[in-house]
C-alpha cells in the first residue's frame, strides 16, 4: 500500500533515532540567534509551549548587531508604513518583555529627524497617522540648535526642518536576545534551548515533511520547520542549499549584502552626562555642500528608496557606554550611513561569501567612508569634545524594493527564510518575529494535517 505523508515522516523518523548519528528530532529549527531569530523563537514557545525549539546560536559568524546601541524609533526614516507599524508594535512590548525577563535592553531617549521639508514630512506623516505624539520646527533663526543645544547652530541650513518624539530610543541587541531567550525558555519550560553551533546546511524533503539540518559542530537536526534568521547570511545560505532556484524564491533572489563602516566617536564622561544628556537618536539629511566637501560620492538615483535616503543621510546614538576591550572603556555616540557598497553575487559559493564577510567584518571598515563619517560628525558637533575614533565594519542585507523579505522555501514548503532588514531590524525585531514564528506556525500545522 501507499505510504501516507504521516506515515513517511514516522517512518524517516524512527531510522533516525536507531541511527544516533543521523539527527536530533525537534519540532522547529530557528537557525539564527540575533535580534530576529531569538524573538521568534520566544514566540513559537509561548503560542505552543508544548514544542521542542532548537535555536541555533553561532560560534563564528560575526553579526550585524554586534555592538551596544540599535536605533529603535516609531518613525521610518523611509515613510514605510509596514515599517512604521513594526516600530510601533515591538516598541510597545518593550516594556513588559523588560519585566518579565528581568532583563532592561530599551532605553528611551526620543527620536528626532533634520533635513528637508519633504525628508522629515517622510517620517511625521506616518507619526500623525499612527497618533503619535510628535513636535515639529523649523530651524529658521537657529531654532533646531536652541532646543538641542550641543548641534550646530551655524552649519544646519536655515530651511531645514525637525521632527521629534519622546517614544523612540535604542535597544542593546545583546541584552534584548537575552530577554528574548530567557521568554522562551519560561515558556516552553526548557523544551525550547539554545545551542552555539553554525547552520550549514538545511534541506526540505517533501514526501516526508521532514526538514534536515546540519551544523557545524556536527550535529543534524530532524524537524517539520526551519526557520532561517541568520542576518546578511540567510541569502547565501539559501542560496547554496539550493533553495533559490524557482519561482516561488524571486522575491528572496533580490537580497543583497550592503557593507557599511560606522564610527564610534568617544566622548568625556562630562559631556555624556552633562551636555549630551538629552541627546534623542538623531537621522540627518546632510546637506550637499557637507557630502561634497567630505567627497561623498552622490546617488544616481537608482534603487530603493532605502538605498537613496542613506546616500545622503547618517544616523547617530547618543552616547552608550562600552565596557572595553573593544573599543576601550568609555562613552562612545556612534554614527553610519553614506551610499550602499554591495558584495558581489555573481560567485553562487557560501564558501567564498562566508569568507569574505568574516573577513570584511574582522576589518575597521572602509577608511575613506570612516573619513566622511567624521567630517559630517565634526559638522554636526562643532562643539563635543571627541576623545577618540573607532572605525568598525558592518553589513546588512537589503532588497531593490526596500521591503522586508519573509519567504517560504524548499519542495516541502517547510522553510522560512527571513532578509533584506534594511540595517533597521533590531528595532521591530520583536514584532518581526512574531511574525515569522505565525508563518512558522502555519507551515508546521499544514505539515501535521492528516
Amino acid at each position: 500500500p501507499a505510504v501516507t505523508a504521516p506515515r513517511a515522516r514516522r517512518d524517516a523518523t524512527a531510522r533516525m533515532n536507531e541511527d544516533p548519528l543521523m539527527a536530533t528530532r525537534v519540532d522547529v529549527v530557528v537557525a539564527g540567534n540575533g535580534p530576529i531569530g531569538a524573538a521568534c523563537a520566544r514566540h513559537v514557545s509561548e503560542r505552543r509551549p508544548e514544542l521542542r525549539v532548537a535555536v541555533l546560536d553561532s560560534e563564528r559568524l560575526r553579526s550585524g548587531s554586534d555592538d551596544l546601541g540599535r536605533i529603535a524609533r516609531p518613525l521610518d526614516a523611509e515613510g514605510r508604513d509596514e515599517w512604521t507599524a513594526l516600530n510601533a508594535r515591538s516598541i510597545d512590548g518593550f516594556e513588559e518583555a523588560e519585566r518579565l525577563s528581568g532583563i532592561q535592553f530599551f532605553t528611551r531617549k526620543g527620536s528626532l529627524a533634520i533635513g528637508s521639508e519633504a525628508f522629515v514630512e517622510r517620517g511625521a506623516a506616518r507619526l500623525r497617522a499612527r497618533g503619535v505624539t510628535h513636535e515639529r520646527r523649523t530651524n529658521a533663526d537657529g531654532g533646531v540648535a536652541e532646543a538641542w543645544g550641543f548641534l550646530a547652530r551655524d552649519g544646519i541650513p536655515s530651511e531645514y526642518e525637525a521632527v521629534w518624539d519622546e517614544v523612540g530610543g535604542y535597544v542593546n541587541p545583546h541584552a534584548m536576545r537575552a530577554a528574548q531567550n530567557a521568554l522562551m525558555r519560561r515558556a516552553s519550560e526548557g523544551r525550547a534551548t539554545v545551542t552555539r553551533t553554525t547552520c550549514e546546511r538545511v534541506e526540505s524533503n517533501a514526501a516526508t515533511g521532514e526538514c534536515e539540518v546540519r551544523t557545524s559542530t556536527g550535529e543534524t537536526y530532524a524537524c517539520d520547520v526551519c526557520v532561517l534568521a541568520c542576518g546578511f547570511y540567510t541569502e547565501p545560505l539559501a542560496r547554496e542549499c539550493g533553495l533559490l532556484t524557482d519561482d516561488a524564491s524571486a522575491d528572496f533572489g533580490d537580497v543583497k549584502i550592503a557593507r557599511r563602516t560606522v564610527l564610534l566617536a568617544e566622548v568625556l564622561e562630562s559631556e555624556a552626562l552633562g551636555a549630551l544628556a538629552t541627546m534623542p537618536t538623531i537621522k540627518y539629511e546632510v546637506p550637499r555642500a557637507v557630502l561634497d566637501a567630505a567627497r561623498v560620492r552622490a546617488s544616481s538615483g537608482g534603487g530603493s528608496d532605502h538605498s537613496v535616503n542613506e546616500a545622503k543621510s547618517v544616523y547617530v546614538l547618543p552616547p552608550i557606554y562600552y565596557p572595553g576591550p573593544e573599543p576601550a572603556p568609555g562613552w562612545y555616540i556612534k554614527i553610519g550611513g553614506g551610499p550602499l557598497d554591495y558584495f558581489d553575487k555573481s560567485d553562487p559559493s557560501w564558501a567564498r561569501t562566508e569568507r569574505e564577510l568574516a573577513d570584511w567584518m574582522s576589518s575597521d571598515g572602509d577608511e575613506v567612508v570612516a573619513d566622511q563619517l567624521q567630517e559630517i560628525l565634526f559638522h554636526l558637533f562643532p562643539s563635543t569634545n571627541f576623545q577618540s575614533l573607532t572605525s568598525k565594519a558592518c553589513a546588512y542585507s537589503t532588497s531593490d524594493d526596500g521591503s522586508l523579505k519573509i519567504q517560504t522555501l524548499g519542495p516541502g514548503a517547510n522553510i522560512i527564510a527571513v532578509g533584506a532588514c534594511q540595517g533597521k531590524g533590531a528595532g521591530p525585531a520583536d514584532a518581526i518575529g512574531a511574525d515569522v514564528a505565525e508563518r512558522a506556525l502555519r507551515a508546521l500545522d499544514a505539515r501535521r494535517a492528516p
